[in-house]
């Protein structure tokens, strides 16, 4: 198989995995369900979504913090995602 075609197959397997992971964060959190609700919240509790991440004189500290926020972050990004953008290629993960 030429470079091109197997690089092209590649990206293609790529943003179908995209596609396929943004749909089942949805499907997941975005469900109807109080289980969905408190996962979600409970998850933003335990990241730290809405609290300080500094830790006075403690850098590691502050990145460990910051890396526990990022999740959560990751997470409400990939529920932002509109897939019809994503279909278009004009979104990016």
């Amino acid at each position: 198989m030429p470079v091109i075609e197997q690089a092209k197959k590649q990206l293609d397997q790529k943003q179908q995995e995209k596609k396929a992971t943004i749909q089942a964060f949805k499907s997941l959190f975005l469900s109807p369900s109080q289980s969905a609700e408190l996962v979600l919240r409970k998850l933003s509790e335990m990241c730290k979504e809405n609290e300080p991440t500094y830790v006075d004189q403690n850098p590691n500290g502050t990145a460990y913090r910051e890396g526990q926020r990022s999740i959560i972050l990751g997470i409400r990004k990939m529920l932002n995602k509109d897939l019809k953008q994503e279909r278009q290629g004009k979104a990016k993960i």
